[in-house]
């Protein structure tokens, strides 16, 4: 994920693709929620939401030309030189958050293989092209103490000094980092550039990311990765809360958003996302896409199937469930739907890292 939906300077996406901002790598966690269970969703907080009065978003799914959803657009910014914003930039693109996550900046790394890439590929992408000119480029990773400058002039190279080491020990140490942050309101084409440094101010920020809707309509609210998790606590419990334009925030950590999303999905107040959104993590792609708005699922099952299955298991207190555990209709020996993946498939659905190279 390079430039940016994501204070991140920006993950990196093929030349013509937006790149990320910032820095670090979210876990998988089970949030289920589309887009009608985040609009159901609201509804369940509005009145809390008013109370603190809270910025909503307003802006409608343009359907005609989908592109209009995402209105980040780093070319309004001005020009710059700056070696120190470069370096910044650069690095996020090659630091642990973004690499894993950036489909573009790994492949073409060759993963822990940490192959260079040409700097000019990196100058293409859409936030590096305020660096000009190319020249303090060089310079400025000339002076980078991550990051490896080599070959000829023009056609120079960098890659990190140290090859990524894949991280499944350390992403739940990322998840607890993170926290949900909500009431930014409708999207600018610089509202990337404001959040990072609106949460610069409170720390280290390795990772913002803007979630959107599967058409890429931001919702107004963001997931920030702090340094650490007790970095991330003493964001949540700041008093007086932050404001955002002097209106309040709703704050809490990743993990407890996704509980309550989960808990209304539960209660039947909010439906699952039936959509599936394709996900890049360490050279792995998992998903299938959505879909489609107002549609049936891969099964063809109806948007509403989910209601009728979760009366009927209510009723006959969910003892006539297929696939279960060694059930029926499992695949495999013994273990239901799934085979010998199951598990790790089910880890892997609930994976709410985006690609960040398109925010």
């Amino acid at each position: 994920m390079s430039e940016a939906e994501a204070p991140k300077p920006v993950e990196a996406v093929q030349p013509e693709a937006e790149v990320p901002t910032t820095q670090p790598t979210e876990e998988k966690v089970e949030e289920k929620t589309e887009q009608k269970a985040e609009e159901s969703t609201e509804k369940s907080e509005d009145n809390s939401e008013e109370k603190k009065e809270i910025l909503k978003t307003t802006a409608k799914h343009d359907d005609e030309n989908p592109r209009n959803n995402r209105k980040f657009d780093p070319s309004t910014r001005e020009v710059t030189d700056d070696p120190e914003a470069i370096r910044k930039q650069v690095e996020f693109y090659f630091g642990d958050w973004n690499f894993p996550q950036d489909k573009f900046m790994w492949e073409s790394c060759g993963g822990s293989e940490n192959k260079p890439m040409k700097v000019k590929t990196i100058h293409s992408f859409k936030r590096m092209r305020t660096f000009q000119p190319y020249s303090a480029v060089i310079a400025a990773l000339k002076d980078s103490k991550f990051l490896e400058l080599s070959g000829e002039e023009g056609e120079e190279v960098v890659k990190r000094k140290t090859p990524y080491q894949p991280m499944n020990a350390s992403k739940s140490k990322v998840e607890a980092a993170t926290v949900y942050v909500k009431g930014f309101g409708d999207e600018a084409p610089n509202t990337q550039f404001d959040l990072e440094s609106f949460f610069a101010q409170f720390g280290e920020v390795k990772g913002l990311k803007l979630r959107r809707t599967n058409e890429g309509l931001f919702k107004g609210s963001v997931f920030v990765t702090f340094a650490d998790e007790d970095e991330a606590n003493k964001f949540i419990k700041i008093d007086p809360k932050p404001k955002w334009k002097d209106h309040d925030l709703k704050i809490m950590s990743k993990r407890a958003y996704c509980d309550e999303k989960n808990d209304l999905i539960r209660q039947g107040k909010i439906e699952p996302n039936q959509s599936n959104p394709r996900k890049f993590y360490e050279g792995r792609e998992t998903g299938k896409g959505g879909r489609g708005r107002g549609g049936k699922d891969s099964r063809g099952r109806g948007q509403d199937d989910w209601k009728q299955r979760r009366e009927n298991d209510q009723k006959n207190g969910f003892k006539d469930r297929r696939g279960g555990r060694g059930g029926r209709g499992g695949r495999g020996r013994g273990r239901g739907r799934g085979g010998r993946d199951g598990g790790r498939d089910r880890d892997q659905s609930k994976d709410e890292v985006k690609h960040s190279s398109n925010e």
